[in-house]
């Protein structure tokens, strides 16, 4: 997740641990490590669901009002352990990794916390992917089950899978067996049974007395230290990363957040590799450090914010790169141990990308992203991947894909679209091959890339006159000296909506002007030289 979706709200609850900072308590430098006062859990989440069942048998546990679910802790641990008990009758084994791939319902969390008694490693699958996505992600880590809904909103998830493993609509539920997805044998629906899957009921009907007692010999050997959960992080470049949490990760993040919380909602920080969460505010704390930053360390967690060109730490209020270290830090990302050399150090300092500051209360404030993406809705979305899509079109000669400043959504895709000689082209040719082919939050709520009403802005070789009659744009040099690193072109939609900005950042390089772009729908103008 990216800068602006590693903030999230939690609910709160009667606070068990809400000590903050004492007022006298000065941070000298950006370093900073939480209370260790608090032990650490060592236990699975299956041992805490298990002490928490027997100690509140009747309290609820869930409570999914849309679907009209509620769930007792007894109730919850019953099926936990039904379900679990049938994924091993199932054929599935310790170490085996289960796809679960849908929106927010009771199936999910029962899925997550019954692979986490059977020891198999839940794989967190986006909800919104298509078929390349999900074919990339079965194969990078290994499913051997999938579990999803029959559909959600326009997904529908069977049909997307049949794109990637057409043989599943002839195989007997348990026995796929797939070219392109070689690990994969198992397919779980929730709502339906269509050709070779599995219904939800059946898993939970799957097993007998024999593989219970499976099930409480194989609770036995689990470590707290294994992996329990994989959860792919979009990050900045490249494809999607699998980070990999452990039960020790989960259970004592989980626990020092409801420690921290009060009863009134909190703003916290964190990212997928760290569990998730390592700044969180407290209850007390004033207006402006709950709106202005994403509050201070969790116990049993160190910060520091270093230079990232240099290494070195900087002053206190000054940006730089944040890194954390502390139990929080995760195993590593799945089957990729060069991308996980590149954010974990030697000495277990992980580098967020993120740019932030510590004051000297220990507060830390989230500025922006060392590397250059596009936030939409608090969505990363990779300029590259959008990119090398669009270059398999035919008539595309080049592209770059670039984000336009949004009041709504915070920012908007805009494809900046070079054609090959002598073809021609509409943008409505554009989003018809896009649509359905990319990620929806990379083609937007228009299934499109051109968003903010931009058709095509010309980056590639804006020293050249560059003129595309069929998107009526012509676009013209701007001296680079009028265009510094983080300024911005402003946009303005020709219905009068109020204008959007695209920041020139990575896209502002020494030698290479900037276009001017104007066209029927949308103007760029850049910002005069001197309120740069």
């Amino acid at each position: 997740a990216g800068t602006a979706g590693r903030s999230m709200i939690l609910p709160g609850w009667d606070a068990l641990h809400t000590r903050a900072l004492s007022a006298s308590h000065r941070v000298t430098e950006s370093y900073i490590q939480g209370t260790l006062d608090i032990p650490l859990i060592n236990k699975t989440v299956g041992q805490c669901l298990d002490e928490t069942a027997e100690r509140f048998p009747h309290r609820d546990a869930f409570v999914f009002h849309r679907d009209g679910v509620r769930k007792t802790f007894a109730q919850f641990k019953e099926e936990v352990d039904q379900a679990a008990a049938g994924l091993l009758a199932l054929g599935l084994k310790k170490g085996d990794r289960l796809g679960m791939w849908g929106p927010n319902k009771y199936e999910w969390v029962l899925m997550q916390f019954a692979t986490a008694q059977a020891g198999i490693i839940l794989v967190s699958v986006n909800p919104a992917y298509q078929a390349h996505e999900l074919e990339f992600v079965i194969r990078k880590v290994g499913c051997k089950a999938l579990v999803f809904p029959a559909h959600f909103k326009s997904q529908k998830y069977y049909d997307i899978l049949k794109q990637s493993c057409p043989e599943v609509e002839n195989s007997s539920p348990g026995g796929i067996k797939s070219k392109r997805l070689p690990d994969l044998s198992t397919v779980i629906m929730l709502d339906s049974k269509l050709p070779g899957t599995f219904h939800m009921d059946e898993v939970l009907q799957a097993g007998d007395s024999s593989h219970m007692k499976q099930l409480r010999a194989l609770q036995q050997t689990l470590s707290c230290n294994e992996p329990i959960n994989i959860q792919f992080t979009s990050g900045t470049t490249g494809s999607p990363k699998g980070a990999t949490l452990s039960h020790r990760n989960i259970v004592n993040n989980a626990n020092l957040i409801g420690m921290r919380l009060g009863i009134t909602e909190q703003i916290a920080y964190g990212t997928t590799e760290n569990s998730p969460v390592t700044f969180m505010g407290f209850p007390t704390d004033s207006i402006s450090r709950r709106t202005e930053t994403v509050g201070s360390i969790l116990p049993h967690t160190e910060a520091k914010i270093e230079d990232p060109e240099t290494g070195k730490p900087v002053p206190l209020n000054t940006p730089g790169e944040l890194q954390v270290r502390g139990y929080c830090v995760m195993l590593g990302y799945w089957n990729d141990s060069a991308r996980t050399r590149e954010v974990i150090s030697d000495d277990n300092w992980y580098k967020t990308g993120d740019i932030a500051t510590l004051d000297e209360h220990g507060y830390c404030r989230i500025i922006g992203r060392c590397k250059d993406m596009i936030i939409r809705g608090g969505e990363n979305i990779y300029p590259a991947e959008i990119e090398q899509f669009l270059h398999t079109h035919p008539k595309i000669e080049e592209v770059q894909v670039v984000g336009v400043k949004d009041s709504l959504m915070g920012e908007e895709v805009c494809a900046c679209i070079r054609l090959r000689a002598g073809q021609s082209c509409a943008a409505d040719d554009i989003k018809a091959f896009c649509k359905g082919q990319l990620l929806r939050r990379g083609c937007s709520r228009q299934h499109a890339l051109l968003l903010a009403g931009c058709v095509a802005v010309g980056f590639l070789f804006p020293d050249l006159p560059f003129q595309d009659p069929a998107l009526h744009c012509v676009c013209e040099p701007v001296p680079t000296h009028c265009l510094r690193q983080g300024s911005e072109i402003q946009a303005e939609r020709a219905d009068g909506e109020a204008p959007s900005a695209l920041s020139s950042g990575r896209r502002v390089k020494q030698g290479i002007n900037q276009a001017h772009c104007i066209q029927p729908y949308v103007s760029f103008s850049p910002v005069p030289c001197d309120k740069q």
